[in-house]
């Protein structure tokens, strides 16, 4: 097993710490476009990106659940 590919501790906080700042940066827009009362009208176009980005997400999301529950019943029933 070679050990050139896996990442030493440094790069994982790296990694780890950069998700955590984009995270935050996430929030804070999601909750600055999406407040009551603040929130745009009609919402700007990165905050209608971001909604439409969550709803597919969330769209295939739940089509996966569905196909693994649909799968899950299919292997029951056969046997």
């Amino acid at each position: 097993m070679s050990n050139e590919n896996t990442p030493d501790n440094k790069a994982i906080w790296d990694a780890v710490t950069q998700t955590r700042l984009d995270l935050a940066e996430i929030k804070g827009m999601m909750t600055m476009h999406f407040r009551d009362g603040e929130h745009h009208h009609p919402p700007c176009a990165p905050a209608t990106a971001i909604q439409k980005t969550l709803l597919s997400a969330t769209g295939a999301a739940v089509l996966a659940l569905l196909a693994a529950i649909g799968s899950l019943i299919m292997i029951l029933l056969g046997n």
